[in-house]
C-alpha cells in the first residue's frame, strides 16, 4: 500500500513539475542554511577543541592581578597588583608537576638593516616553556635555524617571521637588545611554508621575540619575577583545587594573582559558541518553516485541482484513511526530495566556505558532518513536509464524494 501511494504522489508531483519544484526550492534553501551553519559553527568548536586537548586540561595559567571574571577586568585587592609573579612561590604548591615561567618587557631593539631603533615585546622563557608545555605555543615551530639554547649566558633570539622581516635579519644574524648582542638562532613559521602561530595560546608568534629567561633577567633585573606562570598538574589531583592552592600562596606573599585552567576556558568557549550556533540554527530554521508553509500552500491548491480525482477514489471504494494517507505521502515527499537536495548543496557550500576560512583563519579548516546532522536534516524536512500537508489532507478526506464529482 505505501509503494501505491508513493507512485501515485510521485506522478502528482511529475504532473505539477514547476509548482512542485519552486515548492521543494523553499525545502532546499532552508535545508542548505541550516546544514552549512551547524557544520561549519561544529567545525570550529571541534578545531578549538582539539587545541584544547593538545594544552592539556591539568594545565593551570597563572597570571598577576586579581581578575574580576565575573566582571571581565581587574577589580580591587589589598594584596599587591604589580605586574609580575615570583616564580619560587609555584615550588610551595602541592599537586604541581612542573611549572615554567614567562616574562615580557619592552626593550629597545635595533639591527643593521633597520633605520633608527624600535621598542619591541620581548618575552623570555624559562627551559621548561618549550620542553613542558611546547603545545602552549602551538609546537613552537621554527622553518629557518633552530631554538636558542640555555647553556649559560647565552644571548640567543627566536624571531616571529614578521618581526624578522621588519628588523631585517635571517637565522645566524645578529641583533641587538638594550646595547646587548643577540645572535637570531632560529625564526619562526610552519615547516610547509605556511603561517604559523594561529591557534598559538600564546597569541600571535609572527611577531614573536623570544629570548632564554635569563637573558631578561640580565637585562632588566629583578631575578624570579615572571608575567605569567604555567603550571601542570598531577592527573589524579584535582586541576580547581590546586589552582584556588596557587592563588592562596601568592595571596600570602601578598600578591594577587588569578588563575585560568585550561577546562574554564574550554566551558566559556563551548558555552559562547553554542549560543551563537543555536542563533544561527534559528535564523535558518525560519527559512525552513517559510518552505513547510510553501508545502502546505502547495498541497491546499493540490486538494482543490483533484477535487473531482478525490470524487471518482472515493465512488470507487476508496476510503478517508486512504486518502489521507496519499497526501500525506505526497507532502512528505515535497519535503523529503527538497531536505536531500538541501543536505547535499549545503555539505557542498560548508566545503567551498572551509577553503575561505582556512585562508582567513591562516590554519587548515575542516566543517564537521555529523551523522546525526545529515540524517536528521533529511528526516526532519520529511516530517516537516508530513506536518505541513496534515489540514490539507485532512480536508481532502472529509470531501463528500456526490460533491466531489460535481465540482467543476
Amino acid at each position: 500500500m505505501f509503494f501505491d501511494y508513493l507512485n501515485l504522489s510521485w506522478h502528482s508531483i511529475r504532473n505539477r513539475s514547476l509548482r512542485s519544484w519552486l515548492t521543494i526550492l523553499g525545502v532546499v534553501i532552508g535545508v542548505t542554511a541550516i546544514v552549512t551553519l551547524i557544520s561549519i559553527g561544529q567545525g570550529i568548536q571541534d578545531s578549538i577543541l582539539r587545541e584544547f586537548e593538545k594544552v592539556g586540561y591539568n594545565t593551570v595559567t597563572v597570571l598577576p592581578g586579581n581578575f574580576d571574571t565575573q566582571r571581565g577586568g581587574f577589580g580591587n585587592s589589598s594584596a599587591d597588583t604589580s605586574s609580575y609573579l615570583d616564580r619560587s612561590v609555584m615550588d610551595e604548591v602541592d599537586g604541581v608537576k612542573v611549572s615554567a615561567a614567562i616574562r615580557s618587557e619592552d626593550l629597545q631593539v635595533v639591527s643593521e638593516n633597520l633605520e633608527g631603533q624600535a621598542f619591541l615585546r620581548v618575552s623570555g622563557m624559562s627551559p621548561s616553556v618549550l620542553s613542558d608545555f611546547d603545545d602552549y605555543f602551538d609546537g613552537f615551530p621554527i622553518s629557518d635555524g633552530e631554538r636558542f639554547s640555555y647553556d649559560g649566558d647565552a644571548r640567543e633570539a627566536v624571531l616571529g617571521p614578521e618581526i624578522a622581516g621588519e628588523l631585517g635579519v635571517k637565522a645566524g644574524g645578529t641583533i641587538e637588545i638594550e646595547g646587548q648582542e643577540f645572535t637570531v638562532s632560529g625564526i619562526l613559521g610552519a615547516e610547509d611554508g605556511g603561517e604559523s602561530g594561529q591557534f598559538s595560546f600564546y597569541g600571535d608568534l609572527d611577531n614573536g621575540l623570544f629570548v632564554p629567561l635569563s637573558a631578561v633577567e640580565a637585562l632588566y633585573g629583578d631575578e624570579g619575577k615572571a608575567s605569567l606562570v604555567l603550571a601542570e598538574v598531577y592527573e589524579d589531583v584535582e586541576v580547581a583545587e590546586v589552582a584556588d592552592e596557587i592563588e592562596k600562596a601568592y595571596s600570602q606573599v601578598d600578591t594577587a594573582s588569578t588563575t585560568i585552567t585550561t577546562e574554564e576556558i574550554s566551558n566559556r568557549v563551548n558555552s559562547a559558541l553554542g549560543t551563537i550556533q543555536m542563533a544561527l540554527a534559528g535564523i535558518a530554521g525560519i527559512s525552513l518553516l517559510v518552505g513547510g508553509i510553501g508545502v502546505m500552500n502547495t498541497m491546499y491548491t493540490a486538494v482543490l485541482e483533484r477535487t473531482r480525482e478525490i470524487g471518482v477514489m472515493k465512488a470507487v471504494g476508496a476510503k478517508n484513511g486512504q486518502i489521507l494517507g496519499l497526501f500525506l505521502t505526497e507532502s512528505g515527499l515535497l519535503g523529503l526530495v527538497g531536505g536531500s537536495i538541501g543536505t547535499a548543496v549545503g555539505v557542498g557550500l560548508s566545503l567551498l566556505a572551509s577553503r575561505f576560512i582556512s585562508q582567513a583563519l591562516e590554519a587548515p579548516f575542516v566543517p564537521s558532518f555529523g551523522p546525526w546532522l545529515l540524517i536528521g536534516a533529511i528526516a526532519f524536512s520529511f516530517v516537516l513536509g508530513s506536518i505541513s500537508g496534515v489540514l490539507p489532507a485532512r480536508q481532502a478526506s472529509k470531501l463528500q464524494p456526490v460533491e466531489a464529482l460535481r465540482y467543476e
